[in-house]
């Protein structure tokens, strides 16, 4: 490249230009033993056809947190997968998971893991974060990561 040799033009990947994901509870203080109503929903909202390929059979890995940021329950699997799962998003195209945590430390329900459930969360103020693994193919892009507002256990 010389000095008088334009600037190469980079474009934005336009892979999650508006694919939109979002995680909320449905209150902001829970009692002891209340379950803990999570919602995930995931929406291409642009006017073209998106496809994300994953890892595996799971889309998204939820893990709650306490105010330091450490994990107290997540979905995350490791499982094999023979290959990758694929979804096809329609432009308007949602889709909506409903999960519940138990207040216990360890895998939310519905629990696809032999381990028994942990000991109770400590009161105090929690977080959901919600990492998409859905790629379009050719991409090196990753959404990012998506939090819910604080809640608390009391």
């Amino acid at each position: 490249m010389t000095p008088n040799d334009p600037e190469p033009l980079h474009l934005p990947d336009p892979a999650f230009e508006a694919f939109d994901v979002q995680v909320m509870t449905d209150r902001a203080v829970y009692a002891p033993g209340e379950t803990v109503r999570i919602t995930v929903t995931a929406a291409n909202q642009g006017d073209r056809f998106v496809e994300h390929h994953y890892p595996g059979w799971q889309r998204f890995v939820t893990s709650v947190r306490d105010d330091h940021h450490r994990v107290v329950a997540d979905d995350e699997l490791d499982r094999h997968a023979d290959a990758p799962a694929v979804d096809r998003w329609l432009p308007g195209q949602i889709a909506i998971w409903p999960l519940y945590w138990n207040q216990l430390r360890g895998h939310l329900v519905p629990a696809w893991s032999d381990a028994p459930p942990g000991t109770s969360a400590d009161p105090g103020r929690y977080r959901v974060r919600v990492t998409w693994l859905g790629r379009e193919p050719g991409s090196r892009e990753r959404l990012a990561d998506v939090w819910s507002n604080p809640f608390e256990l009391t």
